[in-house]
């Protein structure tokens, strides 16, 4: 009798150190005698299945407590499909979301978090432009845009991948912007070159240029000023291809109001500009010790004196071709 209960008790020992029998891993009994830990339940319950979801949508993959979770393809009832990971009956990981229901949306292919492009990722439209770069729920934070005209956008973006906060963009045309945008999208402040080799730098309205500013054109003139609607306005000053040199007011790209203007010989000019032309009272400092001060007109001397710088004095103006004459 002794004999039989130490069997008794060794085989109970036994089933204790292999089984593993414990408060912490509760044994389920199953009629074959067989037994699994509630563990290896969950395990054996994330299994490949198909399912209709509750919108209507087909699901095909693994599955964890009658959701979608691990790898698997989900096809809506518009046509859209997405391929990828899932987690608890979302997108989640990585994976494929092809928009056939869509007009605008060809793909996207990257990280996704809770059924939102969250991480890096590629989204891909009709025409065969593409965004790439850093999502945050379906919003993007940093990347590249490259349209199908050719148009390339990318640095900091506004949350939407329409438009930039602050970064690079080359237009269809060829200019290239690089610096801040508005929340339309438009230039703010920065630089930008043209196609036809103009360079800016400053600010902007409506991607023109607008407010202080620096244009350096192709021709080799430089203005330095402020501008309006794309036209010199206001204090600036002119340095012409030429080298001669303009300081004063502008009114629509030309000089207007008040300036001074020093010709490449030394000959300078100081008093009132209309529409670019010499215009009400100046001074014209000859710089050889000559100089005249008087009316002008149409950007000629009309009635003033002239002083040779000798003593003579003289009643002076000039002709339509520039001469001087005395009256």
């Amino acid at each position: 009798m002794k004999k039989v209960h130490l069997l008794l008790f060794f085989m109970s020992s036994a089933c204790m150190l292999i089984v593993g029998c414990s408060d912490e891993d509760s044994v389920i009994e199953f009629s074959d005698d067989s037994s699994l830990s509630e563990s290896e339940v969950l395990s054996r319950e994330a299994k490949s299945g198909n399912q209709t979801l509750s919108d209507g949508s087909v699901y095909e993959g693994e599955m964890l407590t009658g959701k979608p979770h691990g790898y698997g393809e989900r096809k809506f009832q518009n046509g859209d499909i997405y391929e990828g990971q899932f987690e608890k009956g979302m997108s989640h990981g990585h994976g494929t979301f092809r928009y056939k229901g869509d007009d605008f949306l060809d793909r996207y292919v990257g990280m996704w978090s809770s059924d939102k492009w969250n991480g890096y990722g590629t989204l891909v439209l009709k025409d065969g432009s593409r965004v790439t770069g850093q999502w945050m729920k379906n919003r993007l934070e940093y990347g590249d845009y490259e349209g199908s005209d050719g148009s390339i956008r990318s640095g900091k973006w506004r949350g939407d991948w329409e438009f930039l906060e602050e970064g690079f963009s080359k237009d269809a045309f060829g200019s290239e912007f690089n610096g801040l945008f508005n929340n339309d999208g438009s230039y703010r402040k920065g630089f930008i070159k043209n196609p036809n080799g103009d360079l800016y730098a400053g600010n902007f309205i409506a991607n023109i240029y607008h407010g202080k500013g620096i244009l350096e054109k192709s021709d080799g003139s430089l203005y330095v000023g402020t501008f309006e609607d794309n036209e010199f306005s206001g204090s600036g000053m002119l340095i012409s291809s030429d080298g001669s040199k303009y300081i004063g007011q502008f009114l629509g790209g030309l000089p207007d109001g008040y300036g001074v203007e020093e010709q490449v010989g030394g000959v300078q000019y100081f008093g009132s500009w209309s529409q670019g032309l010499k215009q009400g009272s100046g001074t014209v400092d000859f710089g050889n010790g000559a100089s005249y001060i008087g009316e002008f007109r149409n950007g000629l001397a009309f009635d003033g004196k002239y002083d040779w710088g000798d003593g003579r004095i003289t009643d002076s103006y000039q002709d339509e071709s520039g001469n001087w004459l005395d009256r």
